[in-house]
């Protein structure tokens, strides 16, 4: 899914880029840091929840939604640190870790499928 396929101005692009996901994959994955890479990532993940189901696309905006509010939450990202503090705690809660996997396995994918090894 490339960035047309995404809306910007969406709600789940919008509820994503205040999730904090973004800084977080860039943390992690140092493939993701780049801003190409990033907005394929994000394009792609937003792109992929707003084609869920009705029920779970609401799920997944909520969940974005607490990620983002965990991470103002939290406080400034100590240094060295490899993601933020708030979505470090939220990984530990059931379901909710499973639920970063699984956007951060999706934002990869889309970040870097059909990129060229150099």
């Amino acid at each position: 899914m490339s960035g047309a396929h995404a809306e910007k101005g969406s709600r789940m692009a919008r509820a994503l880029r205040a999730s904090g996901l973004p800084r977080r994959w860039a943390a992690r994955y140092p493939a993701l840091a780049g801003p190409r890479a990033s907005a394929r990532a994000a394009a792609h993940v937003s792109g992929t929840l707003e084609r869920l189901p009705r029920s779970y696309r609401f799920g997944a905006e909520v969940a974005l939604r607490i990620a983002g509010l965990a991470l103002r939450g939290a406080g400034p990202v100590p240094a060295g640190s490899s993601a933020p503090a708030g979505h470090d705690r939220l990984a530990r809660l059931p379901g909710f870790g499973r639920f970063l996997d699984l956007v951060d396995a999706l934002a990869l994918y889309g970040a870097l499928d059909g990129e060229r090894d150099t």
